[in-house]
């Protein structure tokens, strides 16, 4: 009985350590690995319908990388879909300006979806201009335009956008 006792002892102990290792884990982790954890069950609940549980997901995802804009690009759908399209838009905004590449149009594109939705189409149309100019459109933007143009009466200018034969801020024709 003592020499069972004698080994049970060691595994326990190895198994101890293990469960004390493995529960401190997330503590330990660098802020933008947890802020990435935490996103990925976000994404997770969100598929699920879970908003309020993703959303507590998000949030201790910022306070872990508050730099991040996916996080806020996901806050913002969170907020739209519970009906806070302003707090959305806030998000939003706030994700533009932490971007750290060039490419904001994702951000544009979503605000400017949400304020169609909220039938905000002059400030839409005005976000929208930030990608006019530009050579390449993203894919949905001449859709999103032309709607936010033709609630605006320039419906001539949203049936060229939707053709392709609008001229960019280059003199240049824009072709699909």
């Amino acid at each position: 009985m003592m020499r069972k006792r004698q080994k049970f002892i060691p595994v326990l102990m190895i198994w101890s350590a293990m469960a004390l290792l493995f529960s401190g884990c997330a503590e330990m982790t660098e802020p933008d690995v947890r802020a990435y954890i935490h996103e990925k069950h976000a994404y997770a609940e969100i598929r699920q319908g879970q908003l309020d549980k993703a959303e507590k997901d998000l949030k201790q995802a910022l306070r872990d990388n508050p730099r991040e804009p996916s996080i806020l690009n996901n806050m913002a759908y969170i907020a739209f879909r519970k009906g806070q399209t302003m707090k959305a838009v806030g998000y939003l905004e706030q994700a533009r300006v932490l971007k750290t590449d060039d490419n904001d149009e994702p951000y544009i594109l979503n605000e400017a979806r949400i304020l169609i939705a909220h039938h905000d189409y002059r400030r839409a149309l005005s976000l929208l201009a930030l990608i006019e100019p530009r050579h390449n459109w993203p894919s949905g933007y001449r859709k999103l335009m032309a709607e936010a143009l033709l609630h605006n009466g320039q419906s001539s200018h949203a049936l060229a956008v939707l053709l392709g034969k609008h001229e960019t801020g280059s003199d240049t024709v824009q072709q699909p």
